[in-house]
């Protein structure tokens, strides 16, 4: 390469740096502001969390009288639009977004879409605490469980009139309120979780999250079996249904035996039942249930208790067998109590001392625990020279600040209970989700072990 040559490709060289320098320093406003409206969006903002194992993190955790304000920063800006959307269904558009939103857990996502129609979104978790003295409704499960095309009624605190109820996105109808509950007919949709809010007092409320099922709620602490199951037409010796002895073999003495029946329109306007065994008849002592009269206000299903000479009668006799007129007989259940269910989520020894030792509940332990569980912590007391024992639950933020605390410290006594229970609520799910689980700490006690029921 010639001497002038090298001295002009030195030239362009500097030239074209110098450019490049121009251009990197010229704006400090616009990121990325030589993108062109050819170019792929992106979301710029470093402060939205990455979800694990396919959920959301929690973008911001806020009262519900706090405004949800954020700001996105996007690139190609002059050329993309960015939409919000609050579980599904679009609130904003615009870099900035200042909104209230009920209580509750919502999805944000924010899509930004350019000129060009191309796209990036970035999907994240709003927690939405209530407010002192906003209305509440019911938390335990069997009020949390709707059942599609039910009537139901909830107890509703904190208001004086409730006019709508919503499930998820659907109005509920017959909306009544009194005597503290509100009574409203469950709509027809989908099975699954969602949030149902209500407008009360003028105001709407978020409320928690709720089951909606097709099925009815059976209670943790009840095991139901069902030991027969079809549509058949009673009609004394002509058509009856046998509940077989193999059926009941497991059954234990004072279950409750539910039958469940429909009438049928009878010209003589006549329904009964007897339940009975196999060897049927006319004697008291083959009947396990005496005959009765089925009317409208029969419970359905009717329930008798198992006894002693039932079982008897039943293992003697090969069964238990439904007799009578104009019913149609569709399912017989045994109901018996159980201990409810209960979930292990740390197990383990811990002498717990302030910051040298503690406990930490993991955010995926307590993932699927529903709102409304009661929490049991067990525990042992530890001779200490000062007599001094206290606990406190909290998170791995744990400080002094109350917004930090679960259960806020107290004093370890012979007289608290153990194990020491407390209520898995709505704003002790926030926290545990904003904040990476849950922490006990404290002084003076060995920790044994928590579990969810």
């Amino acid at each position: 390469m010639s001497t002038k040559n090298i001295s002009k490709y030195i030239a362009l060289f500097f030239v074209s740096c110098g450019l490049a320098a121009t251009t990197a320093c010229s704006s400090t406003e616009e990121p990325f502001f030589t993108a062109g409206e050819d170019d792929a969006p992106r979301i710029l903002n470093t402060d939205i969390p990455e979800g694990k194992n396919g959920e959301p993190a929690t973008l911001m955790n806020i009262e519900r009288t706090t405004n949800f304000t954020y700001e996105v920063i996007v690139t190609p800006v002059k050329y993309t639009t960015v939409t919000w959307f609050i579980d599904d269904e679009q609130v904003a558009e615009g870099l900035n977004i200042d909104m209230p939103v009920v209580a509750g857990d919502h999805v944000v996502k924010i899509v930004a879409t350019t000129t060009k129609g191309l796209s990036t979104s970035r999907t994240c978790m709003l927690v939405v605490r209530p407010a002192e003295g906003d209305p509440e409704l019911a938390t335990d499960g069997k009020s949390r469980w709707l059942t599609v095309g039910s009537t139901k009624t909830i107890q509703c605190t904190n208001v004086t009139n409730v006019t709508k109820v919503f499930v998820g996105k659907q109005e509920a109808s017959n909306v009544s309120f009194a005597n503290g509950m509100v009574t409203f007919d469950v709509p027809t949709m989908a099975e699954g979780q969602y949030m149902v809010s209500i407008e009360a007092d003028g105001m709407r409320y978020g409320c928690g999250v709720f089951t909606v099922s097709n099925d009815e709620y059976v209670d943790p602490g009840v095991k139901e079996t069902v030991l027969w199951e079809g549509a058949t037409e009673v009609n004394w010796g002509d058509s009856n249904a046998t509940v077989s002895a193999d059926a009941l073999a497991d059954v234990p003495v004072g279950t409750t035996i539910r039958v469940y029946y429909e009438l049928i329109d009878m010209p003589e306007l006549y329904h009964s039942m007897r339940i009975t065994t196999p060897w049927w008849g006319d004697n008291a002592e083959d009947q396990i249930v005496a005959q009765f009269d089925l009317t409208t206000e029969t419970p359905n299903p009717f329930e008798f208790t198992y006894s002693e000479a039932n079982k008897a009668i039943v293992d003697e006799r090969g069964g238990m067998l439904i007799v009578g007129y104009g019913y149609k007989l569709t399912k017989v259940v045994a109901v018996e109590a159980v201990a409810p269910a209960e979930t292990t989520v740390w197990e383990g020894s811990v002498d717990v001392n302030w910051g040298d030792s503690n406990a930490t509940v993991t955010a995926d332990a307590l993932a699927d625990v529903a709102v409304g569980s009661t929490v049991h912590v067990y525990y042992e007391m530890i001779d200490m020279p000062e007599g001094y024992h206290a606990m406190r639950i909290t998170t791995p933020w744990w400080g002094d600040n109350a917004e930090d605390q679960i259960v806020a410290q107290f004093d370890l006594t012979a007289d608290t209970p153990n194990p020491y229970d407390f209520t898995y609520t709505d704003a002790v799910k926030a926290l545990v989700d904003e904040r990476g689980g849950m922490l006990v700490v404290g002084y003076g006690y060995r920790l044994k072990k928590i579990t969810i029921e």
